[in-house]
């Protein structure tokens, strides 16, 4: 079995966009998602970049999906190569795990926008600033 990371892997973007009910846009957004045996296990889709910050989606399909070599990638893309110093990231205020998973890696919530998805569920917008993200303190054994 092999796992590996890959960055704007044909068809990734819109794996994760379509599974948070969003659009890719192939050449603005891009793609770090997780394989295993050439099976996409998530990913996240950063987006919407508007100079000091940009938009994550994240999804996965199996529990193992998100990695400590992936959250580096994808914030020191954001932080380190593009330069940004504050990321956001929305989410269902009925996706429990999300929230749970996203709040335990460093994210916070910034603000509560009611009834965007469906009348009862708000969009919760989760925010990271360079400053307090804990993933760009990680050291990778590798970059794959």
């Amino acid at each position: 079995m092999t796992r590996d990371i890959r960055i704007d892997a044909p068809g990734a973007g819109e794996w994760v966009m379509q599974r948070v009910e969003g659009y890719f846009t192939p050449g603005l957004d891009h793609s770090f998602t997780r394989y295993r045996d050439e099976q996409i296990m998530g990913g996240i889709v950063l987006c919407q970049y508007l100079g000091n910050s940009m938009t994550a989606h994240m999804a996965g399909e199996d529990k193992y999906w998100c990695s400590r070599e992936l959250l580096w990638m994808v914030f020191h893309y954001g932080f380190e190569q593009v330069g940004c110093t504050k990321m956001l990231g929305p989410v269902r205020s009925d996706n429990y795990r999300a929230l749970e998973m996203d709040m335990r890696g460093g994210w916070e919530l910034e603000a509560v926008i009611r009834d965007v998805y469906e009348p009862g569920v708000h969009m919760m917008v989760l925010s990271m600033t360079k400053d307090s993200c804990p993933w760009l303190k990680y050291q990778p054994r590798r970059v794959v």
